[in-house]
């Protein structure tokens, strides 16, 4: 087997970390009998040869003699090879538009070249849909999708062979294969009558198709019965294999073998986002189906409706009160299903308010045990480097809770203290001097040239927030070498810093940009000093420009004078990201009031850049925000959150969003 693969001249060709020497070794561990040696081997392909989607020349070199394993009959890991040659021939990672770079134009050019010679290998494929292996059965169909325009009409063949198999994650697999398919009404139609009469599993799989080709063609009555059946059905029972290799492959498999443990039907894993991710701005009809499941009594179910429901959240703007109500259900459930609700909760921000009382219910509960040692070490989740806060406060800190602030403080105690604990007590200004003193023990005074401490960074977010009411922090702050960071703390405290006067103007005439203008910025704060505006513009061409126009905007018309310099950079060319338009924009408005030279600036930038929406919005006020009308009514009135990520749960992407809206209606 493998005729010719030491003949190739691997040592000339590249993968990810230079020479392809080692893939003829990889490409016969593919097929190993030892199933550890087989993981070890595929981890290599996609971590070096297929490294992150990418093709290379051994890549190309290396898909005949894949080919050749996964056509050979009997050959053990040949479903392996089926989705790493998927992932190789899919150009949808290469699209003309994203490959404009010459590394960019390469890689397209192999996985061209390596889509060309699968098609050439199409009819000894084909021949695969009856392969005697299940598995090879289900992973082939999504192979042939990638080389479907020389296929003839697979929606057909597929829809054939859905007649005779058996098996049930065989069919599963030829229904997502037609999920990637261009479908006309005749095959939709067949799949929606499957979705009719088949077994559930088949017939929500189906949907499933068919939502990935025309969301609107779903038939959403009974749909949450339809999946509750699905989820019932007898499945094979999941053995976890009786070996661990150190691959990321291998750490995968054994989180999918953990998690489909107990399923009642593996078949069926995390089929309920299938269906409703493509779905997408359909956000009632979404909420229809996943809100009854959360309830189901079986974990299995509950917990795939909770990802489901992660995504729709993250994603896309609703009425989601019932559904987080739902949620906080599950915090009675499993503990294993009760902490994946409670980690989505945190993520969500204000969305998560309605969740708060059962979440304080939960929490009272744990506080209710025995301390050790005089300490509640419940507080901490210490299997996180370095330790978090227990979700529970996370939550209730997150949305302002009083019933939070007594744990926050208690862990300021803990021997290893939670890293967001100064960000959460920010959320309490009304307590600033009692949040202050309780911060002040455990400051850290970090010596010249150390490095300064996470906690460092976290304490002045509160700080700053209590203002005036942290006057006490002053001498913590000046005991340390000033830095950007405590420079503008100074300064948001006010004239109570005033001690900091002296250290401030060295500062401000220093050498380190950054410190420069946060030290201006801070001597303005403090005592209105007249020289802050000239230290400033002296910074607006800076790694610090953009903090510089922010302190000068600040100054509102007091700065005044600087309304001509400023107003050089307002065309400024924007760049990728319209940050220095966006801040001169703004800090020629406060100075100046021109909503005719900044507007249509803004409104350019507000497009270009969403991430500058929320300074826009907080911003504009007055005549600015009546020019910026139409935006604020326009984000107000879309269901997509403004900054959603193609990967859900990013840190604070709700609570942004949330916020975003809230400041374009105070603008109106």
């Amino acid at each position: 087997m493998f005729i010719g693969l030491d003949d190739v001249d691997w040592r000339a060709l590249r993968h990810a970390y230079g020479s392809a020497e080692a893939v003829p070794a990889w490409v016969r561990g593919l097929v190993d009998p030892d199933p550890a040696v087989r993981e070890e081997s595929l981890d290599a392909m996609y971590g070096a040869v297929h490294h992150q989607g990418d093709v290379y020349d051994s890549t190309v070199a290396a898909v005949p003699y894949l080919i050749e394993a996964l056509t050979a009959p009997h050959l053990p890991g040949r479903e392996g090879i089926a989705a790493l040659l998927t992932s190789i021939t899919d150009l949808g990672g290469w699209p003309e538009d994203t490959a404009r770079d010459a590394d960019g134009a390469e890689m397209r050019r192999h996985a061209t070249r390596a889509r060309a010679l699968v098609a050439a290998a199409a009819p000894a494929l084909l021949r695969l849909v009856d392969d005697p292996a299940a598995s090879v059965r289900g992973a082939v169909p999504k192979l042939l999708v990638t080389v479907a325009a020389t296929v003839p009409d697979l929606p057909h063949l597929f829809l054939g062979l859905l007649d005779t198999e058996a098996d049930a994650e065989v069919r599963t697999g030829l229904l997502d294969a037609l999920g990637g398919l261009p479908l006309g009404d005749d095959a939709i139609g067949d799949l929606l009558g499957r979705a009719r009469s088949a077994q559930a599993s088949t017939a929500l799989a189906a949907l499933i198709a068919v939502a990935r080709n025309d969301p609107s063609r779903i038939p959403l009555d009974g749909v949450p019965e339809l999946i509750d059946r699905a989820y019932a059905e007898d499945g094979p029972a999941v053995e976890p294999a009786d070996f661990r290799t150190d691959t990321l492959i291998g750490s995968l498999r054994v989180m999918r073998e953990e998690r489909d443990e107990g399923r009642r039907a593996p078949h069926c894993t995390r089929m309920v986002e299938a269906l409703t991710d493509p779905m997408g701005p359909r956000v009632a009809e979404r909420i229809a189906i996943v809100n009854p499941l959360l309830a189901a009594t079986h974990d299995d179910l509950a917990g795939d409706a909770l990802y489901a429901a992660n995504k729709l959240v993250n994603t896309w703007r609703g009425d989601y009160r019932e559904t987080v109500r739902r949620v906080a259900g599950l915090l009675d459930r499993s503990p294993h299903l009760a902490g994946r609700a409670a980690n989505m909760l945190t993520g969500w921000g204000p969305v998560a308010a309605p969740a708060v009382d059962t979440v304080a219910r939960r929490l009272a509960d744990i506080d209710a045990r025995p301390w050790r040692d005089g300490l509640p070490e419940w507080i901490v989740r210490y299997s996180h480097d370095p330790p978090g806060l227990h979700p529970y406060i996370e939550i209730l800190a997150g949305l302002g809770d009083e019933r939070a602030l007594p744990l926050l403080l208690t862990a300021l105690d803990l021997p290893q203290r939670p890293k967001a604990t100064g960000y959460k007590l920010a959320g309490y200004p009304r307590y600033g001097e009692r949040v202050t003193a309780a911060i002040l023990p455990h400051f850290p005074v970090p010596a010249a040239g150390k490095r300064l401490p996470t906690e460092w960074y976290a304490f002045q977010v509160a700080l700053r927030t209590f203002g005036t009411a942290a006057a006490a922090a002053v001498p913590s702050l000046l005991a340390s070498p000033l830095r950007d960071w405590s420079a503008t703390t100074l300064g948001r405290i006010g004239p109570a810093a005033s001690a900091a006067m002296p250290a401030l103007r060295r500062a401000a005439t220093g050498n380190d940009p950054r410190l420069a203008v946060a030290a201006a910025g801070a001597l303005r704060r403090i005592d209105r000093s007249s020289e802050a505006l000239a230290l400033l513009t002296t910074h607006l061409d800076g790694p610090a420009a953009g903090e510089a126009f922010d302190e000068i905007a600040a100054m509102g018309t007091a700065a005044a004078g600087a309304a001509a310099l400023v107003a050089t950079y307002v065309d400024a060319p924007p760049g990728r990201h319209w940050w220095t338009p966006t801040r001169a924009a703004l800090a020629l408005w406060r100075l100046t009031g021109d909503t005719e030279r900044t507007a249509p600036v803004l409104a350019a930038a507000w497009h270009g850049n969403p991430r500058t929406r929320p300074r826009i919005a907080e911003a504009a006020a007055g005549p600015l925000a009546a020019a910026l009308e139409p935006l604020f009514r326009a984000e107000i009135a879309m269901n997509r959150r403004f900054d959603a990520s193609a990967v859900p749960g990013s840190s604070g992407q709700v609570s942004e969003d949330e916020r975003l809206r809230e400041l374009c209606r105070a603008a109106l």
